[in-house]
């Protein structure tokens, strides 16, 4: 048993763990939909975003005529998915939480603990951005990202990624990104508790 663990010590398994917790999952996918990733190799962060937002818009253009304003609908605009996160406190055993950047001192420094790691594992897939890349650094397929939550499965594309140190919060970082869903899965149920699946492609 680890003395440190995160949220979810299952991993993705955590979703049908029973325990009431659902955790946000990202995925790398190839361009048919099929997961490149083994099932261990799934990220999942120590702690859930601390907010996600979706926002959905319309392709609608609207001319002025003299007669007045005409609009023209072209179905659904770009949907894009907003997270705020944060690394989880940088703890180390018998130190503590620690916020040194300097090897020399003693008692180790942040980089070599658990949220630290998990902060540059979504960073390496902000970077690699669904990408695929061989062993001489060119991209081998180009995929997309899946981001699994609660039933809902998006599809897209990271679009910025931003990381913030302060003061206020000296042992971790806060961690903002933007994220382009080109296809999202969302499973309804009815009232008569049968499912349908709604399919949204941009």
């Amino acid at each position: 048993m680890p003395v440190f663990s995160g949220a979810f010590p299952a991993g993705a398994n955590d979703e049908f763990s029973g325990r009431g917790v659902r955790p946000v999952v990202f995925d790398i996918v190839d361009p048919s939909g099929e997961t490149i990733l083994p099932d261990d190799l799934k990220l999942v962060l120590k702690v859930n975003p601390e907010s996600m937002e979706m926002s959905y818009s319309k392709n609608i253009t609207r001319i002025q005529t003299k007669g007045g304003f005409v609009e023209q609908h072209w179905g659904e605009g770009t949907h894009t998915m907003s997270f705020t996160m944060a690394t989880g406190g940088f703890m180390r055993l018998y130190s503590g939480l620690a916020n040194n950047t300097s090897p020399e001192l003693t008692g180790g420094t942040r980089r070599e603990t658990l949220s630290y790691e998990s902060y540059l594992d979504i960073l390496a897939l902000f970077h690699n951005n669904g990408s695929v890349y061989s062993t001489d650094g060119q991209v081998a397929l180009t995929g997309k990202i899946k981001v699994s939550f609660d039933g809902g499965v998006y599809f897209g594309w990271f679009t910025n990624f931003s990381v913030t140190e302060s003061t206020d919060k000296p042992y971790q970082f806060s961690l903002s990104a933007g994220f382009e869903v080109s296809e999202e899965v969302q499973v309804w149920r009815t009232s008569l508790d049968s499912e349908s699946t709604s399919f949204l492609g941009i």
